[in-house]
């Protein structure tokens, strides 16, 4: 039994029937997707009396395993990020059979982080990397061939054959396009490639950027959100698809959107009601490692598709590092037995610091660290990674605070003209009596408005409108 089925072999009653046949319903696939309340308007029953058509109907379907739920037979496959801190704060790396999502704002480093996977998932087995290739999907822009040897040749992959050759890239700029090339065109490589024993199979999945594909120039309206909705139901549904079957990972980009507080939200709603805005600094911002200017774009819909959210931040923050701190520099200069080249950073221009925050994720818990980017890549910075079990006794403490300043009432309260309140940092200060408009100078620097008749303007123009 199947959802073309025909609606006689559920084992329901002559009226019943009857009353399916009056609603043009056929099929089990026509009755389930024809919701409760159209189906009890066609037919005129109550809805209780529809719920118990379906009931019937639901009862005499199988149900299937869902085996793409079912990963035990699958091994838990993971690659190095090329920096061992990085890889602690992930759960040992970048995990397949799953959807990554690194968002951030411009020059945070995404690409940089997307480059880096790209070859590190080349490496060996023996040295934490996949021995397999990337497919490096672009929106807006080309692959980045120079730095990506760059990043290559300065962390020494070339001698371990981790290169360009094995990026496989492709250009995406409409959404149309994005699902054609995941549904027909890359299953088709994919299985083409792994087809072949000389090649390295495709382990990873790359997409530079997605929230690029969706600024609409058109005013937003409902039509369009739902429409953007379909969209990246349709392209998260392949994503998981892909990363399930083919066992790879699958590395999202995204950017980010300003934060705006509003208040007052709670103006005619129950104290119970759960708002969104206190609920997406959980899983939106990185709020609780000190850095919530920033939320992820694409909204709910997209959160709910990923399993892991990565956001890159730029704090503003300069520092000298030492050598400890820079551990690709460190390597260089073990290689070559001299110290020069940091000694020369570390008297020249201090370091330009970002924040790494894993918001959430299926295999590690939510943790904050400070990362650089050079030449080599993304380098995650000691004593730096700040989980969120440390911040535990903090958020505890101004949680109680609240309850306190909400549930105790002082003794006596003035009336409100009796008492000036102070002024916060979110009201505007206001003008004083004596300052002047800014238009006032105007006027008074030209002088041909000094003796202008406006009476006589005001009736001209009356005259016209008449």
């Amino acid at each position: 039994m199947d959802l073309s089925t025909s609606i006689t072999s559920c084992g329901l009653s002559g009226p019943e029937l009857a009353l399916l046949r009056k609603a043009n319903t056929l099929t089990i696939e026509q009755l389930i997707m024809t919701p409760i309340e159209d189906f009890a308007k066609r037919c005129r029953i109550s809805q209780i009396d529809v719920k118990r058509i379906f009931d019937k109907v639901i009862k005499r379907m199988p149900f299937p395993k869902i085996v793409c739920l079912d990963t035990s037979q699958h091994g838990d496959d993971v690659f190095t990020t090329g920096d061992d801190l990085l890889d602690s704060i992930l759960g040992g790396g970048i995990k397949t059979g799953m959807v990554w999502e690194i968002v951030g704002e411009s020059a945070a480093g995404k690409s940089q982080f997307a480059l880096q996977l790209s070859l590190h998932v080349q490496r060996p087995l023996a040295s934490k990397g996949l021995s397999g290739s990337t497919c490096y999907l672009t929106t807006s822009s080309s692959l980045p061939t120079a730095r990506l040897l760059q990043i290559a040749e300065e962390n020494f992959l070339t001698s371990a054959g981790c290169g360009l050759d094995d990026v496989h890239t492709l250009s995406a700029p409409t959404v149309a396009l994005l699902e054609h090339i995941l549904t027909v065109t890359l299953p088709a490589f994919i299985d083409q490639v792994a087809s072949n024993p000389s090649r390295k199979r495709v382990r990873l999945l790359v997409i530079d950027a997605l929230g690029e594909l969706f600024h609409l120039s058109d005013k937003t309206t409902m039509s369009t959100l739902v429409e953007r909705s379909k969209n990246i139901a349709n392209i998260s549904t392949s994503l998981h698809c892909l990363a399930t079957k083919h066992r790879l990972a699958v590395v999202v980009l995204n950017e980010v959107i300003d934060v705006f507080h509003r208040q007052d939200l709670n103006d005619g709603t129950s104290p119970s009601d759960v708002l969104y805005e206190q609920q997406s600094k959980w899983f939106n911002t990185a709020a609780f490692f000190g850095e919530g200017r920033k939320e992820a774009a694409l909204g709910l819909t997209w959160a709910n598709q990923v399993n892991a959210r990565i956001m890159l931040s730029r704090t503003g923050r300069r520092r000298y590092l030492t050598e400890n701190e820079h551990p690709k520099r460190r390597q260089l200069a073990q290689l070559n037995s001299i110290s020069q080249p940091i000694q020369q950073e570390r008297q020249g221009e201090p370091t330009l610091i970002r924040r790494l925050s894993v918001l959430f994720s299926s295999v590690s818990q939510p943790a904050a660290l400070d990362y650089i980017v050079s030449v080599s890549g993304i380098s995650a910075l000691p004593d730096s990674l700040t989980t969120l079990d440390s911040l535990a006794p903090q958020l505890a403490s101004e949680n109680t605070a609240k309850v306190a300043e909400v549930s105790v009432l002082p003794a006596y309260l003035e009336p409100p003209s009796e008492k000036v309140l102070p002024l916060t940092n979110n009201e505007a200060p206001s003008s004083q009596p004596n300052e002047r408009d800014e238009f006032e100078d105007v006027w008074d620097q030209d002088s041909s408005y000094a003796n202008f008749d406006w009476d006589a303007l005001e009736e001209d123009l009356s005259q016209k409108k008449e």
